[in-house]
């Protein structure tokens, strides 16, 4: 018997429909080239302001094995230390307002994530976690690196409760867009019997509103406030509190070509991207290429709320 799996994290990346958008080689260049331009901005502001970052999962990946964006790829991912990630929506928002909107788990309604993203104005580059939100812009997602405890008690409630809100983030995210997403799931049978366990562990947590899940689980990402500890987390990134790392791996770093660009990686890339990736210098083969499916409305060309 096949052992049921209530991740969807992998399914979503191969979940088309009659809305879904199917992105040609122009397109993909021009999404590279305008992301190379907000990364540009936001590793001005990161740099002016003292604030840490590294490139994180397949942009660290990229950078090292291909000095810049993995060829088929199409987003950037970042990690910001979560000392300073009140200051930098602060940041952004005062220098970039014109040019961005910045979503995050404390200061976004009906957002339903749980880490930060930098989205550009003008432009529509829809995902599944865009059903209810107009500003879906091309974005920059940035993770908050959480610190955690080093006695064993601690750390274990600290992991289990990471998983709990996690898993009731999505659940509760779930029966918000139960309609859109059972649509999507079309006539698979499996499917349809996942997502449907995760729209009544959705049901059951929707006493309480989304945003306040949302909001408690990235209390709860960030509840240990030592800055010595012994090692950091990620639970906000798609392994959740796998994504555990010595502190000097994560937050010491190094620059590396990043196309036109120099960006900050991890000091221990190799440790990491082996952790993430395995045998992370071997190319994929064809058709194993991870990518992320879009839908309508998308365009990337700017345009003004008249014209959308």
């Amino acid at each position: 018997m096949n052992k049921l799996n209530l991740s969807t994290f992998e399914t979503f990346k191969h979940l088309q429909s009659d809305h879904s958008v199917t992105i040609n080689d122009e397109e993909l260049s021009k999404m590279q080239e305008m992301l190379t331009d907000m990364l540009k901005d936001i590793i001005t502001v990161c740099e002016d302001n003292g604030f840490y970052y590294v490139l994180g999962g397949g942009s660290a990946l990229g950078a090292i094995r291909h000095q810049g964006f993995i060829p088929w790829d199409d987003d950037i991912d970042l990690n910001l230390k979560r000392k300073d990630v009140d200051a930098f929506i602060r940041v952004i928002n005062e220098k970039f307002s014109d040019r961005y909107w910045i979503h995050s788990p404390q200061t976004t309604d009906n957002y339903g994530l749980t880490f930060l993203q930098v989205r550009k104005k003008g432009t529509s580059v829809k995902t599944r976690d865009d059903y209810w939100n107009e500003e879906c812009g091309l974005c920059i997602d940035l993770f908050p690196i959480e610190n955690t405890y080093d006695n064993p008690l601690m750390r274990f409630l600290h992991k289990s409760g990471c998983y709990y809100y996690g898993f009731m983030v999505s659940c509760r995210k779930f029966f918000r867009d139960r309609k859109w997403l059972m649509f999507l799931a079309g006539d698979d049978r499996s499917l349809k019997l996942v997502f449907s366990l995760k729209i009544a562990f959705g049901f059951l947590g929707s006493w309480r509103s989304l945003d306040n899940w949302v909001r408690k689980a990235d209390r709860w990402y960030s509840r240990c406030h030592d800055e010595n500890s012994k090692d950091i987390v990620i639970p906000s990134g798609r392994n959740h509190f796998k994504e555990l790392y010595p502190r000097q791996i994560i937050c010491t770093c190094i620059k590396k070509p990043f196309g036109a660009l120099k960006a900050a990686v991890p000091a221990g890339y190799d440790f990491y991207l082996k952790k993430m990736y395995g045998d992370y210098m071997k190319i994929p083969a064809h058709g194993n290429e991870e990518k992320h499916v879009y839908y309508k409305p998308f365009y990337l060309d700017e345009q003004t709320e008249a014209d959308a």
